[in-house]
């Protein structure tokens, strides 16, 4: 079954058999009270930090110590946000790559087709849960603090349904609401044997789910603080662990692995009348996630068993690592909390500097000044071109203005390093945020940008490992969960759909015995995730790579145009892809290997109606039929000619002409003149005999019949030529058509 490689994953980080075999009682509610205080002790300096960087962000004082806050009302207390674009700036690329999971055949029955199945599904579920969107908020909330995540649920379809769907949720307030085992050392957590998710539920909520609880809320770990209104939301905990059982597996003399059960026993007997035999047995463990919910006083309800095997929420962690066997994790701003604050500081203060500053004065005596007073006093507000004095005949020099106190250098010189500082520490230049200050060349800015994508590659690379640990435990639930005969819809890379039939009971013609086709309960198979350019790029750079191409090499238009219309993201150009893909196809361009079932039941159809002579008039098939004909009229003529009879010289020469179907009509007047003359041949023959010539009357005959049939054949293919002129259309009128489209 799907679900072989459960515990494989831990034997292969090297978790040893008791690892696997742990096993925990957890029916005592203080023990679980006690296990989730650990956890978030275990946790507190990290969530510390990452609750200051998004308060740096969010807060209006946040970019400013308490201190100096507080400490300084009376005076300026500017912020020069230089933090936030970064981030925005890191989030965005982020945002742009496609996270693409791929299912891959592992071992056992597994199979191509199937992984491809797994491959859609999963792509549905992303889609249907608005994944793009969860995987975005948590990349921007990872780039802030550090941590954020999302679970994976299980739920009905609707509410007027018993089949049930997975489902990827992001989890609002993160780093207030989830706790991982301490003892956890993957980043994406997969080793964890339990954790513990909080719900802040309103009162009325909380009343009618669990009618007998005791109404007090689960403690956080924050001291004299709690993210929720306590007089309107109760905090319920939702404790998720591992537990394990024993499973015999058996391996068989044609490699097939079964878990040995009553489904087994039904059917060894039958397996051992056609050879095949048990090689060796062995025990290894089932994991299997259960969940329970409780309140400070007690338990709410009864544990249940999921879908998953291992614990179905996802953590996104930014530089982590594990330091002295404790997990450590940071974003990009608490790295410049620090400079941000400095700048806002000295940028305030030379502001406040500046405008305290003594202003120039002019210095003058009393007699230049008198009857000037009032232009004086108004020397700094008006803007008046001319300034008038009196001359002093006791003090002829002119007035001289005296500078004003400078502000103070260094605070400029602090300001403009911080800046230097917060970019540099964050990896972020000028180039990187569109500038180029220094007039740079291309090749140092291109070198400055590609520094600063190194810096922020290990953020994507985060959201990477979280999606493909998404893609683990959607590929392990689905067969758990998708486990009858139904239709599923799977979506393709392109954003199209298609309804593919699992599980589905069909009897094998070739053996008369019922076989599960797309038995997703079957076989083995690896998860990857490739971060990438969205699809939309890919398509952009595939349709010039294709242009280019087909400029170089004008042919390429005949044997690949259907791909390159494919790619073209106009209102028509889907269907004339599918009508030059039809023209490709009945032009024997496209290898029957590339064609899907349908087209080749298709095309089956249509050659069995015309063997018929009910050919449906397709203006393709009609010129395919008269391509066909004009063959066969070879092939006669070529026996005709091993007769050793000799024809009339072909009268007239064929022409090279552009048009192919003006090519083909001359071909079958020629061939008609070439009848003609073996007409006359077979009179000669007639004349001979009764001149006592002695001729062999069943040739005669035979060739008379040949004669006729060609007659009716040339007579057939003119008709088909002349529809297919009238109906067929060029490459050219496609493009064309493509173009305006």
């Amino acid at each position: 079954m799907a679900s072989y490689d459960d515990g494989k994953e831990l034997e292969d980080r090297g978790a040893t058999e008791d690892d696997l075999s742990y096993k925990a009682d957890y029916s005592e509610h203080q023990d679980v009270i006690e296990l989730l205080d650990k956890c978030q002790q275990a946790d507190k300096d990290n969530r510390e930090r990452v609750r200051e960087a998004h308060l740096f962000l969010d807060k209006r004082d946040g970019q400013w110590e308490p201190y100096w806050w507080n400490s300084n009302e009376s005076k300026p207390r500017y912020t020069f946000d230089m933090v936030n674009p970064i981030v925005d700036q890191v989030a965005s690329e982020i945002e742009q790559s496609d996270y693409d999971i791929k299912v891959s055949p592992a071992g056992g029955d597994a199979t191509k087709d199937i992984a491809i199945a797994y491959d859609g599904m999963i792509r549905n579920i992303e889609q249907m849960s608005n994944a793009k969107t969860v995987y975005a908020q948590c990349a921007r909330n990872m780039v802030i603090g550090g941590m954020d995540g999302w679970r994976v649920v299980q739920k009905y379809v609707d509410d007027n349904s018993f089949d049930q769907d997975l489902a990827i949720e992001h989890i609002g307030n993160f780093v207030d609401r989830v706790w991982f085992d301490p003892a956890a050392e993957n980043q994406d957590k997969s080793d964890s044997r339990y954790a513990f998710v909080l719900h802040a539920m309103a009162k009325d909520e909380y009343e009618s789910r669990f009618p007998e609880g005791s109404g007090e809320s689960v403690d956080d770990d924050r001291e004299g603080e709690a993210y929720y209104d306590k007089a309107e939301c109760i905090v319920v905990g939702e404790f998720l662990y591992l537990e394990s059982e024993d499973r015999e597996l058996v391996m068989m003399s044609n490699g097939q692995v079964h878990e040995v059960n009553e489904d087994f026993e039904k059917v060894v007997d039958d397996l051992a009348a056609i050879g095949v035999t048990e090689v060796k047995r062995r025990t290894r463990k089932k994991h299997y996630v259960c969940s329970r919910f409780f309140d400070a006083k007690d338990f709410l309800e009864d544990k249940k068993e999921t879908v998953f095997c291992r614990i179905p929420v996802v953590p996104a962690y930014a530089n982590f690592k594990i330091f002295e066997n404790k997990t450590i994790y940071w974003g990009v701003v608490e790295k410049l909390l620090d400079p941000q604050r400095v700048m806002n500081y000295s940028v305030s203060r030379e502001i406040e500097e500046g405008a305290l500053a003594p202003r120039a004065k002019y210095w003058m005596t009393m007699a230049q000044a008198s009857g000037h007073e009032k232009q004086l006093q108004t020397l700094n507000t008006n803007a008046d071109p001319v300034q008038f004095y009196n001359v002093d005949p006791e003090s002829p020099a002119v007035p001289q203005q005296q500078g004003g106190a400078q502000v103070n250098p260094g605070l400029s010189r602090i300001s403009e390093a911080m800046r230097g500082i917060i970019g540099q520490t964050a990896g972020m230049f000028a180039a990187n945020m569109g500038d180029n200050p220094g007039l740079q060349s291309g090749v140092a800015i291109k070198q400055l940008q590609d520094r600063g994508t190194n810096s922020t590659f290990k953020y994507s690379r985060s959201i990477e490992i979280a999606v493909a640990a998404t893609g683990r435990l959607l590929k392990d639930a689905i067969p758990m969960v998708y486990d009858t005969e139904r239709q599923v819809r799977i979506l393709r890379e392109d954003e199209s759909y298609d309804m593919v039939p699992i599980n589905q009971k069909v009897i094998d013609n070739a053996t008369g015995e019922i076989v599960t086709v797309n038995d997703l309960q079957v076989g083995t198979y690896d998860v990857t995730c490739r971060a990438g350019p969205s699809f939309r790029n890919r398509q952009q750079e595939t349709i010039e790579a294709i242009t280019t191409l087909a400029q170089t090499d004008p042919s390429l238009m005949q044997i690949a145009g259907d791909l390159l219309l494919q790619n073209i993201s106009t209102p028509a150009a889907s269907q004339i892809a599918e009508r030059k893909r039809i023209q490709m196809i009945s032009a024997g361009l496209i290898p029957q290997s590339q064609m899907t079932e349908e087209e080749l039941a298709e095309m089956q159809q249509k050659m069995a109606m015309q063997a018929q002579g009910q050919q449906a008039p397709d203006p393709a098939m009609l010129l395919a039929q008269a391509e066909q004909m004009k063959a066969q009229a070879d092939m006669m003529k070529a026996q005709i000619d091993a007769q050793k009879v000799q024809n009339e010289t072909l009268k007239i020469q064929l022409q090279a002409q552009n048009d192919q179907n003006d090519v083909v009509a001359q071909q079958a007047k020629t061939q008609v003149d070439v009848f003609n003359a073996q007409t006359n041949r077979i009179k000669a023959q007639v004349e001979a005999e009764k001149a006592g010539a002695v001729i062999d009357h069943t040739n005669i005959k035979a060739f008379g019949d040949q004669l006729d049939n060609q007659e009716k054949m040339t007579d057939m293919m003119d008709e088909q030529e002349r529809k297919a002129r009238m109906t067929m259309m060029s490459d050219a009128e496609l493009m064309r058509i493509a173009g305006n489209g």
